[in-house]
Formats: C-alpha cells, sequence, structure tokens
C-alpha cells in the first residue's frame, strides 16, 4: 500500500509567520477537516488541538532533555516540513476487527540537531512523536509531554494508590477510576494510562500512548492551571526480589538509554462526540508498529475458565477441589462443555520462584486437555519467568503448554518494557 506525499494545501496548511527566531506555525487537518492541530515553533515546540470550533488542548509544550544538556523542542530551526497522507487498510487478525483503516494527514518537521516531530491528524483523534537521527547511544534524562486544558474540566483517572517497595513507580496498575474536575487532583498523585477528560459537552478527549518500545510509560501528574503532564520512571539500577514482586532500591538520574536513531512513542489523545465511538476507536492499531512475526496462523485467542476467578470454588463433587488433577479436568470438561479454548493454572501449580519446581502433574492434565481440544496456559510471575526464559518455554512447549499469563510485572520503566518485547520474541 503507497503512501503518497502530498504537497497540496487542502491537506496540510502551512504558514511562515515568525513568533521567534525561526519561529513558524504550521496546521494538520484530519481528513474530514473537523479536527486541527496547531504547531507553533521557535523558543519552544507547542502543539493546539481543535476540532471545529471547540478547544481540546490548548497549546502546550514538548520536549525531550539529552544527558548532554541538549534539549529537543527548544529553540527550534526547522530544517524541513513535510506534509504527507496516508489512506490504507491494515489486516489485524488478533483484534476485535478483522482490518482497520489507517486514514491520516501528516506533517514531519526536521529540525537542526539531528531529531524531527512527526503530527498526525486522524478523524477521531491526533498524535505526536519525536523521531532521532543522532549517533551512537543518547541518554534521556527526561521528556515534556504536556496536556492543557481550557478550563477545569471533569476526568476519569486511575491513581496509582498502592506502591510497592515504597516505589511510586512499583504498582499493580489495578485502580479504581476517580471522578473530579482537574483543580481537585491531588499535586503528589500519579495517574496511569488512559485517562479521560471531558472537554466541552459533548465532546471526551482520552490521553492515551502508543508503540511503547525500549522506553518508559507514561503516567500523568497536574500542573499549575488546568494542566496535566507527562511522569516517566527512571531506570532501575538497584532490585530485589520481594515476596513475588521483583522490585526497585534504587533509581538513576535519567529514564532511557537507548539508540540514537530511533522513533519514540507515540502521545495520542482521541476525540469523541459520542461515548460508543470510545469503544470503537482503533488508534492503538493505527499507530503500533506492524508485526514482526510474519505467520500468525499459530496464534489463538480465546476464552479460558480461569480458576483464580472463582477460588477453587467447585461443589457436588466427588473429589476434594484445589490444586490438584481432578479439579484441573474438571475446569476442562467445563471449559469443552462451553466452548470455551482453554484453562489457566494459576499461581500454586510450582514454586513461585522456580518453575522447574512442580507441585501439580502438569503432563496429565495437558494430555487430558488436548482429548477436549482445550489448551492449558500457565501462571509465572514475571521474575520467575526471566530467570530462563528460554529454557522454561523450550520445556513447557514440548510438554503441549499453550502459553504463560506474565504476572506481577507491577512496572513500567524501560526494563520492564523491554523485558515484555523481549519474552515475546522468545515465545514466538
Amino acid at each position: 500500500m503507497k503512501i503518497r506525499t502530498l504537497l497540496l494545501l487542502c491537506f496540510v496548511f502551512l504558514t511562515g509567520t515568525a513568533l521567534a527566531q525561526n519561529g513558524k506555525t504550521y496546521q494538520v487537518k484530519s481528513p474530514d477537516g473537523k479536527l486541527n492541530i496547531t504547531i507553533n515553533t521557535g523558543a519552544a515546540v507547542t502543539w493546539q488541538v481543535k476540532r471545529e470550533d471547540a478547544d481540546v488542548i490548548m497549546p502546550s509544550a514538548m520536549s525531550v532533555t539529552l544527558d548532554n544538556g541538549e534539549v529537543l523542542g527548544k529553540n527550534a530551526v526547522i530544517k524541513k516540513a513535510v506534509p504527507s497522507s496516508a489512506n490504507e487498510t491494515i489486516n489485524t487478525p488478533i483484534y476485535k476487527k478483522a482490518q482497520v483503516q489507517n486514514n491520516y494527514n501528516q506533517l514531519l518537521l526536521t529540525l537542526k540537531g539531528d531529531y524531527g516531530i512527526i503530527f498526525r491528524a486522524y478523524n477521531d483523534g491526533v498524535a505526536y512523536r519525536f523521531v532521532t537521527t543522532k549517533k551512537g547511544d543518547i541518554t534521556i534524562v527526561n521528556e515534556e509531554a504536556n496536556f492543557n486544558f481550557k478550563d477545569d474540566d471533569k476526568a476519569f483517572l486511575p491513581f496509582v494508590n498502592d506502591y510497592r517497595n515504597k516505589d511510586k513507580f512499583n504498582t499493580s496498575f489495578e485502580a479504581h477510576y476517580d471522578y473530579v474536575n482537574l483543580s481537585e487532583i491531588k499535586k503528589d498523585t500519579l495517574a496511569f494510562l488512559p485517562v479521560l477528560v471531558e472537554v466541552g459537552n459533548p465532546l471526551k478527549a482520552v490521553i492515551l500512548e502508543a508503540d511503547l518500545q525500549d522506553y518508559p510509560g507514561m503516567y500523568l501528574t497536574p500542573g499549575n492551571g488546568n494542566n496535566l503532564h507527562g511522569v516517566f520512571a527512571q531506570v532501575p539500577t538497584e532490585e530485589s526480589v520481594k515476596r513475588i514482586n521483583y522490585v526497585v532500591n534504587k533509581r538513576a538520574d535519567y529514564i532511557a538509554k537507548t539508540t540514537g536513531t530511533r522513533s519514540f512513542p507515540w502521545r495520542v489523545v482521541t476525540i469523541s462526540a459520542e461515548d460508543k465511538q470510545l469503544a470503537d476507536n482503533d488508534m492503538m492499531q493505527r499507530l503500533a508498529e506492524p508485526s514482526k512475526i510474519a505467520d500468525v496462523s499459530w496464534i489463538k485467542p480465546g476464552k479460558v475458565a480461569w480458576d483464580w476467578w472463582n477460588d477453587w470454588n467447585i461443589s457436588h463433587v466427588d473429589f476434594k477441589a484445589g490444586i490438584n488433577v481432578p479439579t484441573y479436568k474438571y475446569y476442562i470438561d467445563f471449559a469443552a462443555a462451553n466452548k470455551l479454548e482453554y484453562i489457566i493454572i494459576d499461581e500454586g501449580w510450582s514454586d513461585d520462584y522456580d518453575l522447574n519446581k512442580t507441585k501439580l502433574d502438569v503432563q496429565a492434565i495437558v494430555d487430558y486437555g488436548k482429548q477436549k481440544n482445550i489448551g492449558v496456559i500457565l501462571w509465572s510471575t514475571w521474575y520467575a519467568i526471566t530467570r530462563d526464559a528460554d529454557g522454561l518455554f523450550a520445556k513447557f512447549a514440548q510438554m503441549g503448554v499453550k502459553g504463560f499469563k506474565i504476572d506481577f510485572i507491577d512496572r513500567d520503566d524501560q526494563k520492564a518494557v523491554s523485558s515484555l518485547y523481549d519474552l515475546a520474541k522468545k515465545s514466538s
């Protein structure tokens, strides 16, 4: 599928208004013309987002600070501004839709200092990302990602509320959403994504990130005025195991050390006029990197019977329910009778720290599942599986186990995020 570069003003409007030294204003409109991104460059790079006449994001600064003192996005000097457009179909075999339409207008700003910023406008959302073309490795001290709102809007936010090891970046990512005004958010709190802001009846803006690789995930915290801005976990320098958590004792003074030529995560705002559009939004699929797996036919999504969900609470049976072979055979029978594809054997089947020390005849359960055409998925902590991922995946795959549910990651610093990609690669 070809992406045609369009230099016509009907797609991307470029205005040479001077704002500061080398400062200019650019605009990117969505294909249907309803969404508009205004980018100002100069002393700082900012973006502003409107849907027709309604303000969604007020002018908000963005930057990336390197350990050599360089700040990408400050005193920006534009070398080139290249608009483009795409209208293509993406195959999404492991998604709620078989295909997704990827229709957007884009502006790539190439700036002095071997970096650029890409802006995209879709009909239902907007996004930007930094890209760098620097030699060798670079160290990211911090990233500035701001989302300024016009009014003291109501928002739905899931706050970090269970610090592990007294580290605010060690959390289970399990929280109810609080419904509060932006002004009511306490200054020392962190919210994880997604966060929804009601920007004016009926419009809702959802802040997300996409294509997160070799980089920490973004949290949001309040700033001055009606502001939310990104906060990022620093790289861990000392870790230990506490119970079944792999926790951080010390962190560095930077958030990422990475290759100098790369694309950074998308900062995303989806915009809906009706609540049903929130559930039908495909921005994450559109902005994700294409699959690295050419043949996905072996990947079989499905529903599971999950022991943890009902605490092995089986009654009216002629055996003692628990972590034993008869109980899991019962789950397999239940899955087969109800057209489920899998069962999960959750915590308790092995030592929590050493998966080679089993407490259950997994092979007998897997073999019984094969008779009923039901696959078996095993639970593991992140720490336990990463001790020997290659060996453990090979061992249990040979037994016929279909996959692992990896639990208690409880972090999304650069190491944790990179580890998930590594585990996905090893398991495939």
